[in-house]
């Protein structure tokens, strides 16, 4: 036997990488990267709710429902691509960005820091809450409650800043007078603190369980070929007496059981448990025995790829999406920065029709003039009130313009031209009628 042959036959043991122990903390930059993103979408002026005017800012513009390409073009792309994802990774969302979720395992942490790991604030099973008897003191209620009331302080700001615009939040942080905070803002506060410091102090993760309506919703869409929890059963002896990764779980689940309507939200916690396990063990050989799987069948999942697979199961969501991003694409090309129009004022001088309003609306969030001029009419037999308006920031202005009762008796066509320094231009035709007798 040659040397190579024999060494051949010598058997190699690699020592196993954790590399899911990866997992839970990139989990935690996903979810701290979500709220900062909660937060960025208002105060960046991609979305966020217009009070005054009754509408919704997108891309830091006045969105219309006359807008109809950009709101349906921009509802259709969400809601499909939504269901996109749920095909594909299934209750992801919940496990990796939402807020609820990350609160309530914050809570959970800081709980058990303080109080013990026995102590939870509800249980469906009715057990009472277990406080470990070394940390039955004052001090640590008082820093729970401490350290509960200040995120459901903080994330009672969140819904605000939706809804106002960042220089009257900061106004309302700093107990500072602003004409955009209603009065009763300090109210409507005090009640969202208290409904976030009852979720997060007493429900928690009760909601994901029980009552959250969007994990129904998602049920709608999830099969055994989304991505799942997957259980190694050929080596099922190395957690005969093992519940490690049951303990892991924020849910109260047992990961090796998962079916397609669970409470699992591929949090991936359980698999970095298994594989911490095995890789400080000196029995245990190879990896953890639970992995995340997409598709029922992973050999032929393998053979045509994630991504083939993916689009096979989400044909027409991968339509609808395509379809949603196309209307947006041609709103946003078409978008008309601002608008007018001409009206007969509510002031009438007895049965003559001699003001006209002429209203104008700037949809943009930054500042602008709009100029305006008169043509089919002698400048002698009509008034402008001005020629030029001037927007610090979205709104809508009136301009009076004066006919003279001066004019012949008959029918005179005339057309208001505006536009705006940014380039925007619009023409609107008027037909008056002068009965004459001046």
């Amino acid at each position: 036997m040659s040397a190579n042959e024999a060494l051949k036959q010598i058997p190699i043991q690699q020592e196993h990488v954790p590399g899911a122990t990866i997992l839970h903390p990139a989990r935690r930059i996903v979810q701290y990267l979500t709220l900062l993103i909660l937060v960025l979408i208002p105060t960046t002026g991609l979305f966020r709710i217009d009070m005054e005017a009754g509408g919704f800012i997108l891309l830091d513009r006045q969105i219309w429902f006359s807008d109809i390409f950009i709101v349906m073009g921009f509802w259709v792309f969400a809601a499909s691509l939504l269901i996109m994802m749920y095909s594909l990774v299934g209750s992801v969302f919940c496990g990796w960005m939402c807020p609820q979720n990350t609160a309530s395992e914050y809570a959970n942490m800081l709980t058990y820091k303080l109080l013990g790991r026995r102590a939870e604030m509800m249980d469906m099973s009715g057990d009472q809450m277990q406080v470990a008897v070394r940390r039955q003191s004052v001090l640590n209620y008082l820093l729970l409650g401490l350290g509960l009331l200040l995120p459901a302080m903080l994330y009672a700001l969140i819904p605000l800043i939706y809804f106002f615009p960042p220089s009257a939040i900061w106004s309302f942080i700093t107990f500072s007078e602003d004409a955009q905070l209603a009065g009763s803002l300090y109210w409507i506060y005090i009640v969202c603190v208290a409904v976030f410091l009852l979720d997060i102090g007493v429900i928690r993760h009760l909601m994901c369980k029980y009552m959250c309506i969007y994990r129904v919703w998602q049920h709608s869409f999830k099969t055994r070929e989304t991505l799942h929890i997957q259980y190694d059963e050929s080596r099922s002896d190395h957690c005969a007496t093992c519940h490690y990764c049951v303990d892991s779980c924020f849910l109260d689940i047992d990961p090796r059981q998962t079916a397609v309507f669970d409470s699992c939200v591929n949090c991936g916690e359980c698999i970095t448990a298994c594989d911490e396990l095995h890789s400080k063990s000196k029995k245990l050989q190879g990896p953890g025995l639970l992995s995340f799987a997409i598709g029922a069948d992973e050999k032929k999942e393998r053979e045509r790829g994630s991504v083939a697979s993916f689009f096979a199961r989400a044909k027409l969501s991968s339509l609808a999406t395509v379809t949603g991003a196309v209307f947006f694409a041609i709103g946003i090309a078409g978008y008309q920065t601002d608008e007018f129009s001409v009206y007969r004022s509510e002031a009438w001088h007895g049965a003559k029709v001699l003001d006209y309003r002429i209203n104008v609306a700037h949809k943009l969030y930054r500042p602008t003039d709009i100029s305006f001029r008169i043509e089919g009419l002698d400048k002698d037999v009509y008034q402008l009130e001005k020629s030029q308006v001037h927007f610090d920031t979205a709104g809508r202005q009136d301009v009076k313009l004066h006919i003279s009762d001066s004019l012949a008796k008959g029918l005179y066509r005339f057309r208001v031209f505006a536009s705006a320094d940014d380039g925007w231009s619009g023409v609107f035709d008027v037909t008056h009628f002068a009965p004459g007798g001046g």
